[in-house]
């Protein structure tokens, strides 16, 4: 005879077993599988041969492997330090009653309905230095124009400008609606203190929105560091290895290279140091206590 309790967790199992089951096929498989084949060599003509730690021990010797590095971790700081500035001011500006409110927001929305190779491909024409609007601005306003994804000094920029575009948004989302869960009577009690806006600011915002701010910093880390679609369709990581990221260069030491043990060791790496970076956050930021 199964007890009632037994039988309540075959029954909650059921329920969640469809979804374990996706999990499983769809994230677990093929990450044990890229995991398995980075120990091997695997070429069209050689087929598979287990080579141990080779993979990982040429990465350490590989210089294209820290430019890719390098870049990656240039454009993650970069874009995560102007997106989350861009994003709390307009979440602060949406946070507040005005005519068009919710127009504006809706207007600041749109940028995140594309998919990121759909903005790549749409940036690519707007940086071409013929018939781009970039340029054609520039031109207007008697300012020099630019081969923008086609100069190694501005190639990886013009990437970075993209992504702002696109995720500026969504870090505005999150932080508007962290703001809106802060009891107005916070604020109210602070005036009747004689606090101002700095001070409102520093003890009141800030604090409240710490655990907001942690959320997406570990969401915009972990995005930013694969970097693929945008770099991918605007550049290709040209010229030459200029803009150059990790993900783009697993992609193409595995499908155009056809070095898919090589590529699955640094898709690990690139994991590895998003597990990392992910763990100093959650350690390192405190969340406040609230009475």
């Amino acid at each position: 005879m199964i007890s009632k309790s037994i039988r309540k967790r075959i029954e909650t199992f059921q329920f969640l077993a469809p979804a374990i089951i996706v999990i499983a096929v769809v994230l677990v498989y093929p990450l044990l599988s890229t995991f398995r084949l980075s120990f091997f060599s695997y070429t069209i003509a050689r087929g598979l041969r287990f080579i141990g730690l080779k993979n990982y021990l040429e990465i350490l010797n590989d210089s294209t492997f820290y430019t890719a590095l390098q870049n990656t971790f240039e454009f993650a700081l970069i874009v995560i330090l102007v997106e989350m500035t861009l994003g709390f001011i307009f979440a602060n500006i949406l946070n507040k009653d005005f005519p068009g409110r919710a127009i504006v927001r809706g207007l600041l929305m749109v940028p995140m309905l594309a998919s990121p190779i759909v903005s790549g491909i749409m940036w690519r024409f707007m940086y071409n230095p013929d018939f781009g609007i970039i340029n054609y601005f520039a031109t207007q306003l008697n300012l020099p124009t630019q081969v923008w994804t086609g100069n190694p000094k501005t190639a990886l920029l013009s990437c970075m400008i993209v992504d702002i575009w696109q995720y500026t948004p969504f870090v505005m989302l999150l932080l508007l609606a962290g703001l809106q869960s802060i009891p107005k009577e916070q604020y109210e009690a602070a005036e009747i203190d004689g606090a101002g806006a700095i001070n409102k600011m520093r003890f009141i915002t800030i604090p409240w929105l710490r655990p907001m701010i942690l959320v997406v910093l570990l969401l915009r880390t972990m995005d930013s560091i694969k970097v693929f679609d945008q770099v991918y369709a605007l550049t290709g990581g040209g010229p030459g290895i200029s803009s150059l990221t990790l993900g783009v260069y697993a992609y193409t030491k595995g499908f155009r290279n056809f070095f898919l043990g090589y590529a699955s060791a640094i898709s690990w790496v690139l994991a590895l140091i998003t597990i990392l970076i992910s763990i100093f956050y959650i350690r390192s930021i405190k969340l406040p206590e609230r009475e």
